[in-house]
């Protein structure tokens, strides 16, 4: 018997798997927030939680953002 051969992930299968995850506590969408900050190119990431969460997640950073026609998608499933 061979062992098994380890290779990583291709990125569109990737893609596929991170966007049809779901977010079930505030720690993870605090985290995948950041995330999306990061990856937008932030050097500073501000959270602030409006009644610990149960109301609002803000985020604020100096990321590229988000284009308005693009903010109808936010927050829907499977949207990246």
């Amino acid at each position: 018997m061979h062992a098994a051969t380890v290779r990583p992930i291709d990125s569109t299968s990737v893609h596929r798997l991170c966007s049809s995850q779901v977010i079930v506590d505030l720690a993870t969408a605090v985290k995948e927030l950041v995330e999306n900050s990061l990856d937008a190119g932030a050097t500073t990431v501000e959270v602030r939680l409006k009644e610990y969460g149960a109301e609002a997640i803000e985020v604020v950073d100096n990321g590229s953002g988000i284009e308005p026609e693009n903010y109808e998608a936010l927050g829907t499933v499977s949207s990246s």
